[in-house]
């Protein structure tokens, strides 16, 4: 009899856990999807309003680049207006070269120094000139009589210096001529002439970013080891600014050359102003300052 109320106890007992585990199943199955409905749905909700406050902010980034764009124009159709009064023979008599590394349509700018009565001695275009710094280029050691040590900071620097002397100190000379042969300099007026100031017009894309070092930067370090005075421009737009590198030399820059306020900046620096101008984040200021109302109406 006890044996018999032992079986009956067992099947008993498996019949409760197995019903057990199948109401436990069935609960939990229900309660799983109910729990994971929920966060999705909230999940949803959360990227819904996420949606909505970008929207709104992308809305109101964009009137705000609207107003500014709108006043930008305003700003240059003003300066446009009176530019030409105020910078009117500003630099009367002073001797300009322009020295271009990067790519710039030079017509504004030309027409802006001649306004401001700059005696333009010579204008200077470099392209792909990285390529023959090279210390394996046997023609450009011997022409600026160095050793071939394979230092490449050596290269540049003596080909900076040879440079500039055949630039602005003498007539024509083995760097002048290297660069000439091998298509990546094209000159015009005086060679030879020493200019109150250089116009080093910089900044680089994205195949001439290595440029910046290679070639901008070792020219600057010889225009000053001549004591030729030099200001850095570079267009608005360029992909790679050398804004940064000129000023850590000690020259005044402008960002946005290729904008009726960046050329006011240009003349302005020119005839005295120090500092950096323009419309990117290492600007100081649009303009530089001026002095008193007395010094434009004077011009």
């Amino acid at each position: 009899m006890n044996r018999l109320y032992g079986i009956r106890y067992h099947i008993m007992t498996l019949i409760a856990v197995f019903l057990s585990l199948g109401l436990g199943l069935l609960l939990g199955g229900t309660l799983g999807d109910e729990v994971i409905v929920k966060e999705q749905v909230q999940l949803l909700e959360q990227l819904e309003e996420r949606y909505t406050q970008t929207k709104a902010d992308n809305a109101k980034l964009k009137k705000q680049n609207g107003e500014l764009t709108r006043g930008q124009s305003l700003l240059e159709q003003v300066v446009a207006q009176v530019g030409g009064h105020y910078v009117k023979d500003r630099l009367a008599g002073k001797k300009v070269a322009v020295l271009q590394l990067e790519t710039l349509d030079l017509s504004g700018l030309l027409t802006e120094l001649h306004a401001a009565g700059a005696n333009v001695t010579s204008t200077v275009a470099l392209t792909n000139v990285v390529p023959l710094l090279d210390t394996r280029q046997e023609r450009l050691v011997q022409a600026l009589g160095i050793q071939t040590t394979g230092d490449v900071k050596l290269v540049h620097t003596a080909f900076a210096e040879n440079l500039v002397r055949d630039l602005y100190l003498q007539k024509g000379g083995a760097a002048l001529n290297y660069l000439q042969d091998s298509d990546a300099l094209t000159a015009s007026g005086d060679l030879g002439v020493r200019p109150d100031a250089v116009i080093l017009v910089g900044g680089a894309g994205n195949a001439s970013k290595s440029r910046l070092q290679a070639v901008d930067l070792p020219l600057l370090k010889a225009l000053q080891t001549q004591e030729l005075n030099a200001a850095c421009v570079e267009r608005s737009d360029v992909a790679h600014s050398g804004v940064s590198h000129y000023r850590e030399l000690g020259f005044s820059t402008v960002d946005n050359i290729d904008q009726v306020t960046g050329l006011v900046a240009l003349i302005d620096i020119l005839g005295g102003a120090n500092g950096h101008f323009g419309v990117k984040k290492t600007a100081e200021a649009l303009l530089p300052k001026v002095t008193t109302a007395k010094e434009v109406s004077a011009q």
